[in-house]
């Protein structure tokens, strides 16, 4: 993700033996590769940069239908610009306290 995006959309899957066929999916609802990805007790975290809301919304949109999918754990749409106008798509994490 470029320091400068003011938008990023994230989502974290499980890794699980159906993980390569689902991050495919998501590169293709996405149109591109992802900014990064970090694989981490059993779960990938991918994040896409946007510099344009519009932009981050489309892919936000597109990435809605495997809300129900179980190994997709979180789908976010962040708006550094304006924090209380992003988006919680989907949110399974189980933070330890």
């Amino acid at each position: 993700m470029s320091p400068s995006s003011l938008f990023q959309v994230a989502v974290w899957v499980k890794k699980t033996e159906g993980f390569a066929a689902l991050r495919d999916e998501l590169i293709g609802l996405a149109a591109l590769e992802p900014d990064e990805s970090t694989e981490y007790e059993g779960m990938v975290e991918f994040h896409w940069g946007f510099d344009k809301l519009k932009d981050a919304e489309s892919v936000a949109e597109a990435m809605t239908v495997l809300l129900t999918r179980p190994e997709l754990v979180l789908l976010r749409l962040s708006n550094f610009d304006d924090l209380e106008a992003s988006i919680t798509y989907k949110d399974e994490r189980h933070v330890k306290q």
